[in-house]
């Protein structure tokens, strides 16, 4: 097995709070008494609402889809009774059409998780054609389940003018307190593996890899004793460095390809996937199951029984934080995905979405709060960005209303990390005005396209 690898420039090390959760093994939540389950819980358009208000369906059941544009199935998580479809605050702030069912009061056939106990296909067996897994994995509904969302299918149908012959497996996690793969990696490693080679194939590839950072000792010993049965998949041992879990930079680290600016790592002959989403894969293709549940972590000083849990999608914050003994403390900051990049909410009625990877609790101080503090120049913010950006100037712009100037110094190619508001030490909120300023971007970028229609 070869060395430890990491991308060579920017970045930093982060208190990193996994323990409270790495040695909790996955729980399977019992199904909640109600869910709303958003039809869009992937990059591109809504799903349409295939059921109706007074319909009962089962679990895995199909109740949206949209085959006019870029789109993800959607699938019921639970056996109850349609209710409504109405509209229903989101993480992000925005509204989504949303499919309401009540649980019926008999709670056998609830089924929010694959039957641990199904074979698991090894090595030698068969990988159906490319078309067949595609179809297999678009009836699924699965997306990337590491944050972005973007519709698996769509992502394996290789171009010819840009061909594959890397696949790498996401499994840095370098996210503080989450270890959501952490525990996907030490117990289902087998599926894991299975998933990497079904893509592989697909893609046409010759080599895949699973990259773990070094900080998570137990699933590194688990995908590395895997690998060994598996010819063309390797096991990647990661420093353990924030941001590796950003696509350009795991690239980087793992085969030493440069990502340019602006292109995806496809552009350089690899595909890049999340440890879950290889596991769906497996659960879709070898047996046919939709993506239903995920596993998340909920973590955080303010927790009173931090874990992992496979959550039906749909089921509230709310419910999902009472399940892990709601909070111990009164007063707490509640984030939905990491404390780095994750969003700051009071609303314990949003729904838990494909894209869902933890729910932190933590202190008012320790979620450092930040201020329009005046910069000092030390530099630290560039120091550490691994986009080699200068973020103290860009958002001198962005605060300025110089979109222009901002986009010319690489507004959009940062990959909003937080890496730069971490190490400031006049603890300016300079990932806030990064987002206004890829906001402001886009809607000048809109005015451009009206002003000059092609």
């Amino acid at each position: 097995m070869p060395g430890i690898r990491k991308f060579p420039i920017g970045g930093t090390h982060l208190p990193e709070n996994k323990d409270l959760t790495t040695g909790s093994p996955i729980r399977a939540l019992d199904p909640p008494a109600r869910v709303v389950i958003p039809l869009k819980q992937h990059l591109g358009v809504p799903c349409k609402p295939i059921v109706s208000p007074g319909e009962r369906v089962s679990v895995g059941q199909l109740i949206g889809a949209n085959k006019e544009g870029l789109s993800a199935r959607i699938h019921s998580s639970i056996r109850g009774t349609v209710t409504a479809i109405e509209r229903h605050s989101m993480v992000d702030h925005s509204e989504c059409d949303c499919v309401i069912i009540e649980r019926d009061q008999n709670t056998d056939n609830q089924t929010p998780a694959p039957d641990s106990r199904t074979p698991i296909k090894g090595p030698d067996a068969p990988v159906p054609d490319a078309d067949t897994v595609r179809e297999r994995v678009e009836e699924a509904g699965i997306v990337g389940m590491g944050g972005a969302a973007f519709p698996t299918h769509v992502k394996l149908q290789v171009r010819k003018d840009t061909p594959i012959d890397s696949v790498i497996i996401n499994g840095a996690e370098c996210e503080p307190f989450i270890t959501t793969d952490d525990r996907l990696m030490q117990e289902r490693a087998a599926e894991l593996f299975r998933g990497l080679e079904i893509i592989r194939i697909t893609v046409g590839a010759r080599t895949g890899y699973v990259a773990c950072e070094i900080n998570k000792p137990e699933a590194i010993k688990r995908i590395v004793e895997e690998s060994a049965r598996w010819p063309h998949l390797e096991a990647v041992r990661l420093d353990t460095r924030y941001p590796h879990g950003a696509e350009k930079h795991l690239v980087k680290a793992v085969l030493d390809r440069e990502v340019p600016i602006r292109q995806l790592p496809m552009s350089v002959g690899v595909l890049v996937n999340n440890v879950q989403t290889a596991i769906a894969v497996t659960d879709a293709v070898d047996h046919g199951i939709a993506v239903t549940s995920r596993v998340l972590t909920v973590s955080g000083s303010v927790v009173s029984h931090p874990g992992n849990f496979q959550v039906p999608l749909g089921m509230s914050l709310g419910d999902l934080v009472a399940a892990a003994g709601g909070p111990a403390e009164d007063d707490y900051r509640l984030v939905v995905g990491g404390p780095m990049t994750g969003i700051l909410t009071d609303d314990f009625s949003i729904p838990v979405t494909k894209s869902t990877s933890g729910v932190v609790l933590i202190r008012p101080g320790e979620y450092a709060d930040r201020s329009a503090e005046v910069c000092i120049r030390c530099g630290r913010c560039v120091s550490v960005c691994p986009m080699y950006l200068q973020p103290n100037r860009i958002t001198t712009f962005v605060r300025n209303d110089m979109t222009e100037e901002a986009e010319e110094f690489g507004v959009n190619d940062c990959i909003l990390c937080g890496a730069c508001s971490f190490v400031c030490p006049s603890r300016r909120p300079l990932l806030q005005w990064l987002r206004e300023g890829k906001a402001k971007s886009a809607v000048l970028a809109d005015d451009r396209r009206r002003r000059n229609p092609v």
